[in-house]
């Protein structure tokens, strides 16, 4: 079945708002992608990394703000093709980036390869995934976008609280790299699929009002 035909029969058949399906979508890319590259999360690996590969803890942060950097450049051309394309899309394409990322950090041995996937990873957290998620949300809700936006803002701060300890322990008992490989699937899992199922880019394409 057509994905438009089929979000459209699932709106009809639900008993609210097809917002906060559109809601629900974001909440699960919060949860999953948009806290792997975060710093809470990157601070769990600097000793296991640091202490394995030799590198200083300096480098890690110049990952970090490069990423950030670059993310200022890139998100006019985000914001375009959001404007044209909606968020479903991109979001889901960023996940499945982030999830990529994520899994080659398992594989890394030196600074170079390093800075290849971690600053990508970083310019997507900062730019795609935070300007993806608060134009979904604005794009279907007006009355009560704040409502909406304050239920994505607790998502984030729920993942930022989870996927640190998830790591943590995954480090504890295997090891670094199988930490970054289950944030990895974790992603693709919660963050590809929601997206690219549920979400469309405004409710007057559906036929509905926000």
């Amino acid at each position: 079945m057509n994905s438009v035909l089929w979000r459209n029969k699932l709106a009809d058949s639900l008993p609210f708002y097809y917002g906060w399906v559109i809601a629900a979508s974001t909440v699960s890319v919060s949860l999953s992608t948009c806290t792997v590259m975060a710093i809470a999360t990157l601070s769990v690996f600097v000793v296991p990394m640091t202490q394995e590969l030799g590198w200083s803890r300096g480098l890690f942060s110049g990952a970090v703000s490069l990423g950030g950097i670059c993310a200022v450049f890139v998100s006019p051309i985000v914001g375009k093709w959001l404007d044209r394309s909606g968020s479903g899309l991109m979001l889901s394409m960023a996940s499945m980036l982030t999830g990529a990322l994520a899994i080659g950090l398992s594989f890394v041995g030196n600074p170079a390869a390093f800075y290849a996937l971690y600053v990508p990873g970083r310019l997507i957290w900062s730019g795609p995934l935070e300007l993806g998620i608060t134009t979904a949300i604005s794009n279907w809700f007006i009355r009560r976008r704040p409502l909406g936006l304050a239920t994505d803002a607790v998502a984030k701060g729920a993942g930022l609280a989870m996927i640190p300890f998830l790591a943590q322990f995954i480090i504890t008992g295997w090891d670094w790299r199988t930490a970054w490989i289950t944030l990895g699937v974790l992603t693709f899992a919660f963050g590809v699929i929601p997206p690219i199922l549920f979400m469309a880019r405004r409710p007057e394409d559906m036929g509905l009002e926000p």
